[in-house]
């Protein structure tokens, strides 16, 4: 079972419809914050057959780690 307040799961709507709203603003974005990418910090993405959902979370305590450049070389 997972536990929940009320108010916490009201910051979740909202990040989720501030996401909606970027992604509607910006259909070239595939993702959205509004923080720092960091531990806590809730993280959307665009998902979806039409594209046309929010698939969201917050970032765990493990440090995010951005490999660089690592698209542009894979063959």
């Amino acid at each position: 079972m997972k536990m929940t307040y009320l108010h916490e799961r009201q910051l979740q709507d909202e990040f989720a419809e501030r996401a909606a709203r970027h992604f509607f603003e910006h259909p070239e974005h595939s993702t959205y914050t509004d923080a720092e990418i960091e531990a806590g910090a809730f993280f959307a993405l665009r998902f979806g057959l039409g594209d046309d959902c929010v698939v969201m979370f917050r970032i765990g305590e493990d440090e995010p780690l951005n490999y660089q450049h690592i698209i542009a070389g894979a063959k």
